[in-house]
């Protein structure tokens, strides 16, 4: 499970309202049921038929869905496909172009490192909502090419951590190239 939808599971401190209850009532339905019934790869029903089979409102499925579409845990598109599970290192398919030009930047210095990233603008560039943008640097993160700073030199983000590593199909042709 990941931070953003155990947080989402997770009752504040607060008194929760009777609403509130029943909204995490019902994702941790759904969720045990995606776990127990689905794999990673297979496409769900649609919200309609899970609420049904569930006996939860349309509204309470479709939420779930968001959010864990949101969490990079399922793909929902507008397909004739429901939502499918991701694997859990799957790049969502909706960061495939984000997560591409973020590397390609960062490897033509066009960010370089230190940099806080723009990431209101990337999420306008690629479509994507503030909480599809924390999503789609998961994978940078996780590779080490950037990094989220609470209090960095420019605030609250993410920030350039390293520069890429070579093209390893371009090492072969280095080395020959500095042979003598």
């Amino acid at each position: 499970m990941s931070k953003e939808a155990a947080s989402a599971l997770q009752p504040s401190t607060a008194v929760l309202t009777v609403g509130e209850r029943r909204h995490i009532a019902a994702m941790t339905l759904v969720r045990d049921h995606i776990g127990k019934n689905f794999r990673p790869g297979q496409h769900l029903p649609g919200g309609k038929a899970m609420a049904l089979q569930l006996g939860l409102p349309l509204l309470h499925v479709a939420t779930v869905f968001k959010a864990l579409n949101s969490s990079g845990e399922l793909y929902v598109s507008a397909g004739v496909h429901g939502p499918r599970v991701l694997m859990p290192d799957e790049l969502h398919p909706d960061d495939i172009a984000f997560d591409a030009a973020v590397r390609d930047r960062i490897a033509s210095e066009h960010y370089r490192v230190g940099q806080a990233l723009p990431t209101g603008l990337l999420g306008v560039e690629f479509g994507l909502e503030s909480d599809q943008v924390v999503r789609a640097f998961r994978h940078l993160v996780r590779d080490g090419l950037v990094h989220h700073d609470t209090t960095g030199p420019h605030g609250k983000g993410y920030y350039v951590a390293r520069g890429s590593s070579p093209d390893p199909a371009a090492t072969p042709q280095l080395l020959a190239a500095s042979r003598p």
